[in-house]
């Protein structure tokens, strides 16, 4: 398999964190565990590192004591992989849970099947479908390349 390369058509901002799911520690490499991992924006206007699950919008580049510089979601970007993610080419992610249970990380948000919704025998299967689609609705970008730790994923915009 090919190296998988960023494209350098990034548009980067600073943003606020939370200093709870995003620390800054001079003592540890690159100033924190947050670095290269996705993050999103929450209620508060603060960055923090997404539940599993939730929709992403960028990736931390670096981490000062009160703001992240951040990659937003634009071009190509090289995101972690969370624990036993498997993805395909086309797939689009939504964050999910890496070593330790730790935020941060990505998996697949495709749906394999999106029936009909009011075709579904059960309730239950009923509401898989439905969760299923709101999954799908939070998820980002597309995986053009990808490894076992890593995915690259081109963005729309």
């Amino acid at each position: 398999m090919a190296t998988m390369k960023e494209h350098p058509f990034v548009v980067t901002t600073s943003i606020p964190h939370d200093r709870s799911t995003i620390q800054y520690d001079k003592t540890v490499k690159n100033r924190s565990p947050a670095v290269g991992k996705v993050y999103k924006i929450n209620a508060d206007g603060k960055a923090e590192l997404p539940g599993d699950g939730e929709a992403f919008d960028g990736v931390i580049l670096s981490v000062d004591d009160t703001h992240i510089t951040a990659a937003y979601m634009f071009g190509g970007l090289r995101v972690p992989l969370a624990n036993s993610a498997t993805v395909a080419r086309g797939d689009q992610l939504v964050a999910g849970l890496g070593p330790g249970s730790a935020k941060g990380y990505v998996k697949s948000g495709a749906v394999s099947d999106l029936a009909d919704v009011g075709a579904a025998p059960t309730q239950a299967e009923h509401n898989a479908v439905r969760a299923a689609i709101n999954t799908l609705k939070k998820s980002k970008g597309a995986v053009v390349d990808f490894d076992t730790t890593h995915a690259l994923l081109a963005f729309p915009g």
